[in-house]
C-alpha cells in the first residue's frame, strides 16, 4: 500500500459524511437522478443474480457502448453469464436501459469511498470485474485485491494528459496496473503507456469499438423525416460541444448564401446543453427535437437534444461535421466509425486524441478532413451539399476499421478466460 493511496483513502474517508451535500448539488445541476442517490452511496436497487456474476465497469456511453458489445458477445459464448454493469452518468444509464439485455443489471456506480465501495461488492460479490477504458478508482481497486476478486482493464485508452498525472504517482499507478489479470489495450500509444506501469500484463489488441454495427434508426422516423427535408442538403453537426455550435452556425450561414435550401442539424453531445444552444439560435427558425411535435419545412434549423437517435441525424446529413476536437476544449473528438459506417464525409476539428489513430487512417483513405475555422469548413462542406463529391474512400486503406472483431474476440476470450480460472479456483 503506497503512500499516495493511504493518503487518498484517508481524504475520501472524511469526505464520506459530506456525499449527501455533494450529490444534492448533482441533482440540482441535472447530473444526478434522485431515485439513484442510494446506489451513488453503494446500496443495491436489485437482488444480485444467482449464480457466477461479471461486474463491467465504464464512465459514460462510450465505454457503456463497449461492455455492452463485450456482453452481447459473452451472452453469445455462454448464455447463462450474467452480469451487473456500472456507470457515471444519466445518459449513459437511459442508454442501456433502452438497450434492455436479458441477464444484465444496471446500477449507478458507487462514489468511490471506502464506505461505498464496501457497501457494493459486500452486495454484488462479484465473480470478477471488468472496467473499460480508462474510469479506474484507488478505492474500488484496493478493495477488489483485499477480497481476491480478479479483475482486467479492456479496451484501455490514456491519454497524454492522464499519463502525466498517474507518471506524478507511479508507485500507486504500478500497485493498480500490474494488479489486473490482463490489459487489453486500443491503441499502440496506450500500449506503450500502460507498459510503463505493468509490461507484463499490457497486450495491444485494437479498439472494441470496431465491431460495432452501424448505429440503428427508426425506419418509419426516418421516413418521415425524410419527407419533410425533401431533396434539400443537410449539414449534420454531431455530438457538438461548447464553442462548436458557433463554429457550425458561422459556417452555415456562409453556405447559405449559396444553398438557400441548406438544412442544418444540431445535435449536442448533452443534450442538457439544449438550452444553451437554443439561445445562440435566437431571431431562427429552429425546430426543437425535445419539445416540438414535429419539424415543419420553413424551419432550416434542426436542434436535435435528445439521446440515443444519432443514427437518424447521420443519416439524414449529406456530409457531417463531428464535434469533440475544438482546440482547447479538451475533449479529444468521438468516435469517427459511427459516420464512416454509414458512408458519411466526416469534417472535424483536429485535436482528436483520443481517435487519432481512427481519424488518421480515415483522414488519408479520404473518408474524412480535418478543419480549423468556420471557412475551411464551409469550403470542404459545399461539394458534398452541392452533389459534385459523394462519399468513396479507398477501403483498401480502411482495414480493419470497418469490419474488424478482433478485438472484441480478444476481450471476450480475456473474460471467459478469467471466469474459468475462477471456477478452478
Amino acid at each position: 500500500m503506497t503512500l499516495a493511496y493511504l493518503a487518498y483513502q484517508g481524504v475520501t474517508g472524511l469526505a464520506s459524511p459530506f456525499l449527501p451535500i455533494l450529490l444534492d448539488k448533482r441533482v440540482k445541476a441535472g447530473k444526478e437522478d434522485p431515485g439513484r442517490l442510494s446506489e451513488r452511496r453503494g446500496y443495491a436497487s436489485r437482488k444480485r443474480p444467482a449464480g457466477k456474476l461479471i461486474w463491467l465497469h465504464g464512465a459514460s456511453i462510450g465505454e457503456s457502448q463497449v461492455l455492452l458489445l463485450l456482453f452481447e458477445a459473452l451472452r453469445e459464448a455462454d448464455p447463462d453469464i450474467s452480469a451487473i454493469i456500472t456507470t457515471q452518468t444519466l445518459t449513459s444509464a437511459r442508454m442501456i436501459a433502452a438497450k434492455g439485455l436479458p441477464g444484465l443489471v444496471h446500477q449507478m456506480a458507487p462514489v468511490d469511498t471506502p464506505f461505498a465501495t464496501e457497501r457494493f461488492l459486500k452486495h454484488w460479490q462479484p465473480d470478477l470485474a471488468v472496467f473499460a477504458e480508462g474510469d479506474i478508482w484507488p478505492n474500488m481497486i484496493m478493495k477488489l485485491d483485499r477480497k481476491r476478486i480478479p479483475r482486467l482493464l479492456v479496451n484501455a485508452r490514456m491519454t497524454d494528459k492522464s499519463f502525466d498525472g498517474w507518471m506524478r504517482y507511479k508507485a500507486l499507478a504500478k500497485k493498480i496496473f500490474a494488479g489486473f489479470q490482463t490489459i487489453l489495450a486500443a491503441n499502440i500509444r496506450t500500449s506503450d503507456y500502460l507498459k510503463q506501469f505493468s509490461p507484463k500484463r499490457v497486450k495491444f489488441t485494437g479498439n472494441i469499438k470496431y465491431a460495432a454495427p452501424p448505429l440503428p434508426a427508426d425506419e418509419d422516423e426516418l421516413a418521415k423525416l425524410k419527407g419533410v427535408i425533401g431533396a434539400r442538403p443537410v449539414l449534420s453537426a454531431l455530438s457538438t460541444h461548447e464553442g462548436e455550435e458557433a463554429l457550425v452556425l458561422d459556417a452555415y450561414d456562409t453556405l447559405k448564401a449559396k444553398l438557400p435550401e441548406l438544412e442544418l442539424i444540431l445535435a449536442p453531445r448533452h443534450p442538457s446543453r439544449g438550452d444553451d444552444v437554443e439561445a445562440l439560435l435566437s431571431g431562427r427558425s429552429v425546430y426543437r427535437r425535445s419539445t416540438d411535435v414535429g419539424p415543419k419545412p420553413d424551419q432550416d434549423i434542426w436542434l436535435c437534444d435528445t439521446l440515443g437517435e444519432l443514427g437518424l441525424w447521420i443519416r439524414l446529413g449529406s456530409v457531417i461535421y463531428l464535434g469533440g476536437g475544438l482546440e482547447g476544449s479538451g475533449v479529444g473528438g468521438h468516435n469517427p466509425l459511427e459516420p464512416l459506417k454509414l458512408d458519411r464525409f466526416t469534417l472535424y476539428s483536429p485535436e482528436v486524441n483520443n481517435f487519432a489513430q481512427e481519424f488518421s487512417i480515415i483522414h488519408r483513405a479520404r473518408g474524412a478532413d480535418p478543419v480549423t475555422s468556420s471557412s475551411m469548413l464551409a469550403e470542404l462542406a459545399l461539394p458534398f451539399l452541392t452533389g459534385e463529391k459523394s462519399f468513396s474512400p479507398d477501403e483498401s486503406l480502411l482495414g480493419d476499421l470497418l469490419y474488424g472483431e478482433a478485438p472484441l474476440h480478444a476481450a471476450r476470450d480475456a473474460v471467459l478466460g478469467a471466469l474459468a480460472g475462477k471456477r478452478a479456483r
